[in-house]
C-alpha cells in the first residue's frame, strides 16, 4: 500500500491524473492505494468512484504544506474524517495562515502522520 500519491493537481509533484494513478496501481497489483494531493482533496471524489470500479481499496487525505516543506499528511478514517480534513485544510487555506508543523487537536476520524 502506498500512502502519499499525488496525483497532477499536487502542482509541480503530481503527473499524472488519479485515473492514471489506479491504472499504475493495477499494473504494480496494488490493491490498496492513498491519493493525498498537496492542500487539496479535488482529485478524491474521482479517485473514489473509480478505485471502487477497478476493486481498489481508495484511501483519502491531504499532504498538508508551506511551500515545498511537509508539515503532516492527514488521512480520512471515514467521511467524517474527510470532512474534517477539508474543513481544516480550509481554516488555513482562507485565512491564509501558516500550517503548523503538527496539527494542533486530534480530529474525529482522521489519522495524523508526520515526517
Amino acid at each position: 500500500m502506498y500512502l502519499n500519491c499525488h496525483s497532477y493537481y499536487s502542482l509541480r509533484y503530481g503527473t499524472f491524473s488519479e485515473v492514471e494513478l489506479l491504472e499504475l496501481a493495477i499494473e504494480n497489483n496494488v490493491n490498496c492505494i492513498a491519493l493525498t494531493d498537496i492542500n487539496n482533496t479535488s482529485a478524491c471524489m474521482n479517485f473514489v468512484q473509480q478505485a471502487k470500479k477497478q476493486n481498489i481499496k481508495p484511501i483519502i487525505g491531504v499532504d498538508f504544506r508551506n511551500g515545498n516543506t511537509q508539515q503532516f499528511i492527514a488521512i480520512a478514517k471515514n467521511n467524517k474524517g474527510f470532512e474534517n480534513i477539508n474543513r481544516y485544510l480550509s481554516s488555513f487555506l482562507e485565512s491564509k495562515t501558516t500550517i503548523p508543523e503538527k496539527p494542533k487537536s486530534s480530529r474525529r476520524g482522521v489519522y495524523y502522520l508526520s515526517f
